[in-house]
This record gives C-alpha cells, structure tokens and sequence, in this order.
C-alpha cells in the first residue's frame, strides 16, 4: 500500500482523527497569513489556488486509487488548501480590478485587518463547505473524480468570498470613521 502523506492529504494533516477538513483549512489559513501580509499575496494566492486544483486533482486521483476507493474519503485536504486560498484572494483581485492599488483599500493596511480577514474568511469558508447549500450540493453530487473532490470546495469558496467582501468592506466603513 503506498503512503498516506501526499500532497492528497496535506502530507498528513488530513490524518488527524477529528475534522480532517478543519484540520486542512486551518493549515491553509496559516500558510497564508505571510502572503496576505504583502501586497501582491493575493496574486500569490490565485496562482497557489489554480495550481492546487491542478496537481490537487491529479493526487486525489491516484490517492482514490491507491486507496481502492471512488468517493471524498475525508482525508483528502487539498481541496480546502485551494478553497481556503480562493476565498482569500477573491477580494484583493477584485479591488484591484475596480483599480484600487493601497493596501488601506484592499482593506488589509494593518495586521489587525489581515487577521480579522484571516479568521473571517476561515470561519465562512469552513461554513459554506460544510453546509453545502445550492449550488455547492449539487456539485458536490454530481461531480466525481479528483475534480470533484476540488471543485466543490471552489464553488465553496465564491460564497464565502462574497461574505468576507461584505464584512471586510463592513471593517473598512468603520475604520475610516473613527480616523
């Protein structure tokens, strides 16, 4: 039987006993709290999430395989590692896309604003991937394979992006009126 520590499974955090898929989100997270502390992390993050869904799929594959099993076995981490990273940097891409270029206005000027972005988005990501709802369900359903186990974490991650935008836009109204 080949080894469990792959990429698949984090190289082991998804082995713990207790909420594997906590356990990978919140690796994730710490990962990328360097990132989102420099002002392009967030394209660091983009590319991190679009190469883990690459080579995430291709290991969830031969971990299933390897494994003798063709359903999510709970292990399988990778996909929180990517979803947790698109939820971050959905918001730093899309203010720089209306053309904002400060940090003050991706809202993460200060580390308190990294942090509140850094736990907000762990707790709605971890939120979104759980429950499930539309269309996140219907995905996790009907999707299989490797790119099943990553997709529905992506389409996870676009809720909880969205949220964090409201709530990190939220942060920034009350932090530009008491300065």
């Amino acid at each position: 039987m080949s080894s469990k520590r792959t990429l698949a499974t984090m190289y082991g955090v998804g082995l713990v006993k207790f909420a594997p898929g906590t356990a990978g989100s919140f690796v994730a997270a710490l990962m990328a709290y360097p990132l989102l502390m420099q002002m392009d992390g967030w394209r660091w993050l983009l590319l991190g999430a679009a190469l883990l869904t690459v080579i995430g799929t291709i290991s969830a594959e031969r971990y299933m395989k390897a494994q003798h099993t063709h359903h999510d076995p709970s292990e399988i981490v990778v996909d929180e590692w990517a979803g947790q990273w698109l939820t971050y940097a959905i918001f730093p891409a899309y203010s720089i896309w209306l053309g904002e270029t400060t940090p003050a206005a991706m809202m993460l000027a200060t580390d308190a604003q990294v942090l509140t972005h850094l736990v907000t988005g762990f707790v709605l990501f971890r939120l979104f991937d759980i429950l499930k709802p539309w269309p996140i369900s219907l995905v996790d359903r009907k999707v299989r394979g490797g790119f099943g186990i990553m997709v529905d974490d992506l389409v996870a991650a676009i809720p909880a992006a969205c949220a964090l935008f409201a709530v990190d836009s939220y942060m920034l109204v009350v932090t530009r009126a008491f300065i």
